[in-house]
């Protein structure tokens, strides 16, 4: 049940009002209501104005008293009406923040202002507002928090590109040249990578066609518009690299908490926003097999992870329990100096920040310096691809299709019809009990 209350911050002559939710705990917003007091005129325990009562020797209204007795009709109203529309949100299962709040607060107070559902940045906030209701197309399930979260931050940039170029971005004026000023902008101002910069394109032209199927004119090189990537360099851990950072001394406690979860991760394949979150309670038994059981916060998928005897030895080693928590900046930080000190230094194409330009340079690095996070999960899939069938690797990987499992370890379709020969060759082999000649694959 939400919890809604006043309260006044300050002491001057005249302080503002805050209303305060909660809806639940870690969420909870507090915003000005348009209304300020007198110090001295509100009562902390009540959470509302001093209204002294009239008295028979003297029954004229004082006019303070008045404006206090509407200022605490008001608030109610507003109370009231708060408690109505938190309700309706639960309900439909909108998402809570502050600028939620705000807009609430403006629209009982009849104060929230007209927008040009013409303007780029309005649509974006009407399409943001709507994805909490759509469904993703292919897994008929509610687009999740993150997606919402990159949507938000993209309409942000189209915000601060606006003030940049001081003036309006409507949707009939994205076209090749905004998209040619828009991809500068963001590589020399904003000093984002390219990949980041061609996601951006594609989820604003994905905001354009949804204003267009709402019949608010778009441009007639809409369609012209794409996105783009760039093709990066897949970094994995093999095996024996693996072996090197598991027998690596570490006299920093940081640094072996580090390992342990670098380890683990490399085993279980999950995203770090998964992995940092695991402790003893997602271990589970199912049919006599000891697993790692979690729901991925991306995909939303629940699923069981038979857990490594690599795994094993590290809760053994803590007594059955997880390594310590760590943020994920701090574990991007530290698997850095763990693969240094393991001395993983075999030259590596790739990328990495340039401390200078701050923006991600090509050329070939000691491996340990294009060591991220999001190697736990391709060394997973990496190293498992042709030792088990793919189909179960994307269980745990949670990968949509095999096309994409395929494009992310970095294997043509060649590579994976090669795979399924091996395994028609042993299917036949143990149906005929005698040798076969094997596939030999490709370099």
């Amino acid at each position: 049940m939400a919890k809604i209350s006043f309260q006044t911050i300050g002491t001057t002559d005249y302080v503002n009002i805050y209303v305060r939710i909660s809806i639940e705990r870690g969420k909870q917003f507090r915003r000005k209501t348009g209304y300020s007091i007198s110090p001295k005129d509100w009562i902390k325990g009540t959470q509302q104005p001093k209204i002294k009562n009239s008295s028979k020797s003297n029954p004229t209204p004082n006019p303070k008293d008045e404006k206090l007795k509407k200022l605490k009709i008001d608030l109610d109203r507003l109370k009231i009406s708060l408690e109505e529309r938190i309700n309706d949100a639960v309900k439909q299962g909108v998402g809570f923040s502050a600028d939620w709040l705000q807009t609430q607060i403006d629209e009982i107070n009849g104060k929230k202002k007209k927008t040009d559902p013409d303007r780029l940045v309005n649509h974006f906030q009407s399409y943001i507002d709507y994805l909490p209701y759509k469904r993703d197309s292919r897994q008929k399930k509610p687009v999740s928090a993150a997606t919402i979260k990159k949507y938000a931050t993209i309409k942000n940039k189209v915000i601060a590109f606006e003030e940049y170029r001081k003036q309006p971005i409507y949707i009939k004026n994205v076209d090749l040249n905004f998209r040619k000023e828009f991809i500068k902008y963001l590589a020399e101002v904003e000093n984002l990578s390219d990949n980041t910069i061609g996601r951006y394109i594609t989820f604003i032209k994905t905001v354009c066609n949804d204003a267009k199927i709402h019949g608010i004119e778009t441009n007639i090189q809409l369609d012209a518009i794409k996105g783009f990537t760039e093709e990066a360099a897949k970094i994995h851990f093999t095996f024996d690299e693996l072996d090197q950072i598991e027998n690596a001394p570490f006299t920093s406690d940081s640094l072996d908490n580090a390992k342990d979860w670098l380890i683990i991760g490399c085993y279980i394949g999950q995203r770090v926003s998964d992995l940092l979150h695991l402790t003893k309670d997602n271990i589970c038994y199912k049919n006599g097999i000891e697993l790692i059981e979690l729901t991925q916060k991306k995909t939303g998928k629940q699923i069981f992870i038979p857990i490594h005897p690599k795994v094993v030895e590290i809760l053994n080693k803590r007594d059955g329990q997880f390594p310590r928590r760590i943020s994920a900046q701090k574990f991007n930080l530290h698997i850095k100096n763990v693969s240094k000190l393991a001395k993983i230094n075999a030259p590596t194409e790739g990328a990495k920040m340039d401390e200078v330009t701050k923006r991600k340079k090509s050329g070939v690095y000691p491996k340990w310096e294009l060591v991220t996070s999001h190697i736990c999960r391709r060394s997973f899939a990496s190293n498992y691809y042709g030792l088990m069938p793919t189909p179960l690797i994307i269980t745990i990987t949670g990968h949509s299709t095999e096309s994409q499992f395929l494009e992310y370890v970095g294997k043509p379709p060649i590579d994976h019809a090669q795979q399924i020969a091996e395994y028609l060759n042993l299917i036949y082999q143990k149906q005929q009990n005698k040798p076969h000649l094997m596939v030999k694959k490709a370099n």
